[in-house]
């Protein structure tokens, strides 16, 4: 069964409604809420035949269907908009980074409050060198915010992920250099299902230092998580270079 531009179409609304909602998708709803420009009839037929092939599923409590692992990764690939971060965003992120300029593991700490802030959710960042991975936690019940954390197993689950301090540096810092996604059963720990993790390598002064990156629900705005974490590796090494500009003029006043 080959996935049709029809078929492309439903799923990128199913993935774009529950990424906002957080409620299983109905073809009623998809039907009121996007221009899809077919009957409802044919809409379950399609998010029958999309859920045959993997890309949803179908809580027993719901006549919804939620996306898959495997529909958020082609949604990820193929699907997703380019989030453009607006001007006050980028304003934020380049005042804070600045005025925090000073010892490298505090500006690095600092930088991950401030995703942690902007994205409401659990952000990391490591500080690595040839010896040694220290790894940042910030906004750790940020999580508790997203439903799909309400359960106790999962709370329980996400708290000894975190709790398991050295798993988590080794894990973060075996990830690909670049901004690197993985979804669901994609993550090597059993109890990251359900989760998502994005992260992005940043430099200073042209050396690879660390990552910097989010954990959240598979239920994510990748695109625009993507689009600020991006934004934010790629200033802290301007940051830094006009904080080491200011010194060395200093320098030369004196």
């Amino acid at each position: 069964m080959d996935l049709t531009e029809r078929k492309l179409k439903i799923l990128q609304a199913i993935i774009s409604d529950f990424i906002q909602t957080a409620e299983p998708v109905g073809s009623r709803t998809l039907s009121k809420k996007y221009e899809l420009e077919i009957s409802p009839a044919t809409i379950r037929n399609e998010m029958a035949d999309l859920e045959d092939m993997g890309y949803l599923t179908h809580p027993h409590t719901s006549a919804g269907r939620v996306p898959s692992d495997k529909a958020y990764r082609l949604y990820v690939n193929n699907l997703m908009d380019k989030y453009e971060l607006d001007d006050s965003a980028k304003k934020r992120i380049r005042a804070e980074l600045k005025a925090n300029v000073q010892e490298l593991e505090n500006t690095i700490r600092h930088a991950s409050k401030l995703l942690s802030e902007i994205t409401n959710l659990t952000s990391f960042a490591t500080v690595e060198d040839m010896y040694d991975v220290r790894l940042f936690l910030e906004g750790m019940t940020h999580i508790f915010a997203h439903p799909e954390f309400n359960s106790v197993e999962r709370a329980k689950n996400f708290l000894e992920m975190v709790d398991n301090r050295k798993d988590l540096t080794a894990t973060i810092a075996k990830r690909n250099d670049g901004i690197t996604i993985t979804i669901g059963d994609e993550n090597s720990s059993e109890i990251m299902e359900g989760s998502s993790i994005i992260t992005a390598t940043y430099h200073v002064d042209g050396q690879l230092i660390g990552k910097l990156g989010v954990i959240g629900p598979t239920r994510m705005r990748y695109g625009e998580i993507t689009s600020v974490i991006d934004f934010m590796t790629r200033n802290l090494d301007r940051a830094f270079r006009v904080a080491l500009d200011t010194v060395d003029d200093h320098d030369e006043d004196l």
